[in-house]
């Protein structure tokens, strides 16, 4: 598969992985894997997302927890 990028978005690319110690294609393909796995993350229904966020609810602290003593 061949992708053309823009001189200034493969200029980008090219500085992040020099900075980065990378190979540019390993940059790439960590770039466009991160964007399928996010993507993939929106195939959830409403109710499903719903579930999720209240089932994580008892992980969190008590809001009271969450105060400092700073006035």
């Amino acid at each position: 598969m061949s992708i053309e990028l823009s001189g200034n978005v493969e200029e980008q690319l090219r500085d992040l992985a020099t900075k980065q110690g990378r190979h540019v294609t390993a940059l790439i393909e960590d770039a466009i894997r991160q964007y399928i796995e996010a993507a993939a993350i929106t195939d959830l229904d409403p109710s499903q997302v719903a579930e999720a966020q209240a089932a994580m609810l008892g992980e969190l602290p008590a809001p009271a927890a969450w105060k400092t003593d700073e006035a």
